[in-house]
């Protein structure tokens, strides 16, 4: 399927990435320099890039842990004078400046990592959707992409192959803040179609794979899958990470509005991902095997399966690489090589 150019008009002029700092919000910003060069880009994340962007104004945001709003009667008086000290020489962005960095920056478009956020404190970084969309709203932002994934459709032995955009989301207890941060963002599809300005997709990706790693429902479903001694092989469905970071440029691009499943193609069988990478899994074994776990039950005994005609139909899309390819790709750089996020980890 060839990609038909969008309208002039749709094309983005400055995007903002949240979630910036993390591997899949860093391959983003490479993905759209290369992509759009005459595109300004402004990342915003609690923590430093990974590597250097061209054309990108860079704002780290303070973590909100508490959620609590100070005011002069909290700080005690004999440190009041050192605290606006700090506040002045250490100013960092807060939810409530969003909008207006928005509005300086002249942002049009927003892509939020969402789930596929590998730093730190996901679940923080995921909640407050709701924030995000007000932000856009004041600042007259005309389009978001939030990335969520598949694990909010719960891993069920009865799923149906393949789950639809229509498949009611009943993730299990450890998910469903999945399914939380993206309600809000539901809740305004209506307005949305009411005359709201602002486009809203939500893009359902299965799990991410590629040479930047994985993500972290990939963590969490992938190696279950593969070293299952049931007897079978386990179907699984992948996403190459260049492709999902072309579906939400394809996302601003084509405007979209509501629900879409982003994925590759085919599926792949877990045992021939076992032949294709069995000296290595011993390798990542003996350096990073507390991730290879999951404390969801039935993960990786059940396969996801999810459609993505609408997303293709919509967003005139066509994956460049199979599932077979993701996890070919995955093994190669992530497996076999050194991940700078499991060295730290297991450093500490």
């Amino acid at each position: 399927m060839s990609t038909a150019p969008p309208a002039p008009d749709s094309h983005p002029r400055v995007i903002a990435v949240v979630g910036a700092s993390s591997s899949f919000g860093a391959l983003m910003l490479l993905h759209l320099e290369t992509a759009l060069p005459h595109c300004q880009l402004v990342a915003i994340d609690n923590h430093p890039l990974l590597q250097p962007v061209k054309q990108i104004s860079a704002y780290r945001m303070e973590p909100n842990r508490s959620g609590a709003i100070l005011t002069i009667d909290d700080i005690p008086e004999i440190m009041q004078s050192r605290a606006w000290d700090m506040v002045l020489d250490n100013r960092r962005l807060t939810m409530a400046d969003v909008p207006d960095v928005f509005h300086l920056e002249n942002v049009d478009s927003v892509i939020h990592v969402g789930s596929l956020y590998d730093q730190p404190n996901p679940e923080e970084f995921i909640g407050g959707t709701e924030h995000w969309v007000q932000a856009c709203r004041l600042a007259g932002v005309r389009k978001l992409v939030y990335l969520s994934d598949i694990r909010v459709y719960g891993i069920r032995r009865e799923n149906p192959i393949p789950l639809t955009e229509r498949t009611e989301p009943n993730p299990s207890a450890e998910h469903r803040f999945l399914l939380d941060a993206e309600l809000p963002l539901q809740e305004n599809f209506s307005e949305t179609a009411s005359g709201d300005s602002l486009k809203i997709a939500v893009l359902r990706s299965a799990m991410a794979a590629g040479p930047s790693g994985s993500s972290p429902a990939t963590d969490e479903l992938f190696w279950p899958a593969v070293a299952s001694r049931r007897g079978r092989s386990i179907p699984i469905q992948l996403v190459h990470q260049h492709d999902l970071a072309r579906a939400a440029q394809c996302a601003l691009f084509h405007q979209l509005h509501g629900v879409y499943n982003v994925a590759s193609k085919g599926v792949i069988g877990s045992k021939r991902v076992m032949d294709m990478c069995r000296q290595g899994m011993a390798i990542k074994a003996n350096r990073t095997g507390h991730r290879t776990g999951s404390r969801t039950r039935g993960a990786g005994k059940h396969p996801l399966i999810i459609s993505d005609t609408k997303f293709r139909h919509a967003a005139r899309f066509e994956a460049t690489y199979s599932s077979e390819q993701a996890a070919r790709a995955y093994c190669h750089s992530y497996l076999l090589g050194t991940d700078p996020r499991h060295d730290r980890q297991d450093q500490e």
